[in-house]
């Protein structure tokens, strides 16, 4: 992949002629182009980029030859308590690494050996109880969109920007097809039956995208219905703006969790997996998780919640593969 780099490929030659080592700031050059060309979404290609200016100004003249395992462990260990930041860049430089070792650079990885710091989840699970308070205080004091939004996630069970960016055209056919953004690289598709039914609230998939239909004309489920700022009725509403509405809701009905971060948003698919599960029906392959262990993780309740004991059991109801 050096050929994406050609400016580089030239200093590198410049460097052999001259006697001068190749550096983290070289090779991290040809890095983001190898990036730049990745099937990721932007947002997590201008985070990467961040990332990487970051490493670059901390450890950019280091000699690649010469960075070992110890220079790692240091830069990592700046970064102690921020364990999430901690271990993001631990995997990031892992990522750079190796792909430095694919192109030559270097011959063994000096990540690998390292470790960060253990990150404990400090955001609260959202109980089924929380999520009606929050979603009847929504429905007298919030933009229809914002109550839509949140019945829309807890139906589906899909992620925020899969919610925002969500099309009328993907109901068809009995099914509502969902290619989720986050995952979309690994050729995830989700076909779910718009009869589905959620049994805590008595909700259908066909019943909340019915509720999206309003008399505005828009090609998104979730839609703004007025003016707001620069966005026109029909247009899109932010990923970030339906975070900030939900936040608002939870916090007008003042719901905490006790040594926890209150629940954001993104916990309403939590609760979903949990509430489907419970019914029987494959919570995997409504989340569109390749494997049981990150379902595991989104079902698990932190020890928020009790957990009854007729209710431990295996999925066992597959969701129809009706995938065309």
């Amino acid at each position: 992949m050096l050929h994406v780099a050609g400016k580089l490929t030239q200093n590198r030659l410049l460097h052999t002629v001259q006697g001068k080592p190749d550096t983290l700031a070289d090779w991290l050059e040809a890095y983001k182009a190898i990036v730049a060309k990745r099937d990721i979404a932007n947002s997590t290609r201008a985070v990467i980029r961040q990332r990487v200016a970051k490493i670059s100004k901390a450890m950019g003249e280091h000699r690649m030859e010469a960075i070992t395992t110890r220079v790692i462990a240091e830069h990592l260990a700046t970064l102690s308590g921020t364990p999430r930041m901690q271990q993001a860049t631990r995997s990031l430089l892992l990522d750079i690494f190796r792909e430095a070792i694919s192109e030559g650079w270097i011959s063994s990885n000096p990540v690998q050996s390292t470790r960060s710091e253990r990150v404990t989840t400090k955001r609260g699970r959202l109980s089924l109880d929380a999520f009606k308070t929050i979603h009847k205080w929504a429905q007298e004091n919030q933009p229809a969109w914002a109550v839509r939004s949140y019945e829309l996630a807890l139906v589906t069970a899909q992620r925020r920007e899969d919610i925002a960016s969500m099309l009328f055209s993907q109901e068809r056919d009995g099914q509502l097809y969902v290619i989720p953004k986050k995952v979309i690289k690994h050729g995830v598709k989700i076909a779910i039956p718009t009869s589905l039914r959620l049994n805590a609230l008595g909700w259908t998939v066909a019943d909340v995208i019915g509720r999206c239909r309003d008399n505005i004309l828009s090609r998104h489920m979730i839609h703004h219905t007025a003016h707001a700022g620069k966005a026109k009725p029909g247009a899109k509403v932010r990923e970030h703006t339906i975070s900030q509405m939900f936040a608002k809701a939870r916090d007008a009905v003042q719901i905490t969790v006790p040594g926890k971060t209150p629940p954001s948003f993104h916990e309403i698919r939590s609760l979903a997996l949990r509430l489907y599960a419970e019914q029987g029906i494959n919570a995997q392959a409504l989340a569109g998780h390749k494997s049981a262990d990150m379902t595991a993780l989104y079902r698990d309740v932190r020890g928020d919640e009790w957990i009854t004991v007729g209710e431990l059991r295996t999925d066992s109801a597959q969701i129809p593969n009706t995938s065309k």
